[in-house]
């Protein structure tokens, strides 16, 4: 046990994961431990070391946000080391442009698009609602004295229905290959509001919002962002250390509000 606050942050070895469990630990290097999630056990634990080579307070645990069974130890290992969960940062996320699909099966175009879209949706939604309701109980365990109960999930611009909409915005112009991660990111502002209503009456304690890092250069774009993902990291960690009088169902970047 510890009285540290503990945090969660998925799909950590690398990128916007990986930036965000960083800056987390080198702000809250005092009071915070920052558990870097992913789901191969090599990968996540290098990244750990790289951070732990630097002094700072960070551990590692498997977790294949796609894998029921992963989930669940997971939670238990999380549970018998600290008994609860003070922040769960939601970050995995995969995209068809970072994930392409082997096109030396033999599937038709159809099946192709069927498969891609199915397992954009199941990482990107599906899983994180399994995530995010796995680990809730032991969110509901966290105690006042390390502030209230927080969930971020890491979205996108792309999701924003207003900009869709609207003629005049970047994002307006059809996207056909990343189409399915941009709806995705939409279910999931979705999915965040949800969690956001179940615990409005006590919104005091309870800070669910969602976030957009940025077209940053990460493998989920084959690194063709023009941001860092040090600088996608700085609203993650924000409203991953909201106190009690921070802000609650809200979708931001680090300019400010987002259009829903």
């Amino acid at each position: 046990m510890t009285s540290k606050t503990v945090a969660i942050i998925t799909g950590a070895n690398q990128g916007i994961g990986f930036a965000s469990a960083k800056l987390l630990a080198t702000e809250h290097k005092d009071d915070y431990t920052v558990i870097l999630a992913g789901r191969r056990k090599e990968a996540i634990e290098e990244a750990a070391a790289k951070l732990t080579a630097q002094g700072l307070p960070v551990e590692s645990l498997v977790l294949d946000v796609t894998s029921d069974d992963s989930i669940a130890a997971a939670v238990k290992e999380v549970e018998t080391k600290y008994g609860r969960l003070d922040v769960l940062v939601n970050n995995a996320a995969i995209s068809t442009l970072g994930n392409p699909s082997d096109k030396s099966e033999g599937l038709s175009p159809e099946a192709r698009a069927r498969r891609e879209w199915n397992a954009v949706l199941n990482t990107n939604v599906t899983s994180v609602a399994a995530v995010t309701d796995a680990f809730l109980p032991l969110l509901k365990k966290s105690v006042g004295t390390n502030g209230p109960k927080r969930i971020v999930f890491v979205s996108s611009t792309l999701a924003s229905i207003g900009y869709k909409t609207d003629p005049k915005a970047a994002t307006h112009p059809n996207l056909s290959p990343t189409s399915p991660y941009t709806t995705s990111k939409a279910a999931l502002n979705m999915l965040a509001m949800h969690y956001a209503v179940q615990f409005e009456k006590d919104e005091h304690n309870w800070k669910i919002n969602l976030t957009c890092p940025g077209y940053c250069a990460t493998g989920l774009n084959q690194f063709s962002g023009y941001d860092t993902p040090d600088n996608g990291a700085i609203n993650t960690v924000r409203l991953a250390t909201l106190d009690f009088d921070g802000e609650a169902a809200t979708f931001t970047n680090r300019q400010g509000p987002i259009p829903w």
